[in-house]
């Protein structure tokens, strides 16, 4: 069993991401907290780094209708060691994932990436950065991306 802390952050895919970033920040008071090289916007309202993100649609399926496209949720879980034990548990029954843990960018947080039986995607992680009482996040030229290993 997984010992979720909290719902961490919500992924939506959007066919236009400034029109996104604008209702979301003008209208709704959210604050960017970075925007990575994929054009991925992180938007914070609290202390942690981020709570949406706001992804470009893949040219593929912007076309595919009107309706809302999620791109993940994401569960936060204690430490790294939670989260190695988390993927190990997955692995153990059949949950389709990435094959290792990654450190991201944006954020310094390590996540696990899996999908639900539907294909939703999914993702546990921890260790998310902290907004001081600069509202400043930690520096582009600071971001470490790497992989880790559950099992070792």
């Amino acid at each position: 069993m997984v010992n979720i802390q909290k719902i961490g952050h919500i992924g939506l895919y959007c066919r236009d991401v400034d029109k996104m970033r604008e209702f979301y920040t003008d209208v709704l008071g959210m604050h960017v907290a970075d925007v990575n090289e994929r054009g991925l916007v992180f938007l914070r309202f609290g202390a942690d780094h981020h709570s949406f993100t706001l992804a470009p649609m893949p040219d593929d399926r912007k076309d595919a209708g009107k309706e809302t496209v999620m791109d993940h949720l994401a569960m936060a879980v204690n430490d790294l060691e939670e989260l190695k034990a988390a993927k190990r548990y997955l692995d153990s029954k059949g949950v389709k994932g990435d094959p290792k843990l990654r450190h991201e960018g944006a954020g310094g947080n390590y996540v696990y990436n899996f999908e639900d039986p539907e294909g939703n995607h999914l993702q546990f992680y921890c260790c998310m950065d902290q907004i001081g009482w600069d509202g400043q996040s930690r520096p582009k030229e600071e971001w470490d991306r790497f992989e880790v290993d559950a099992y070792a």
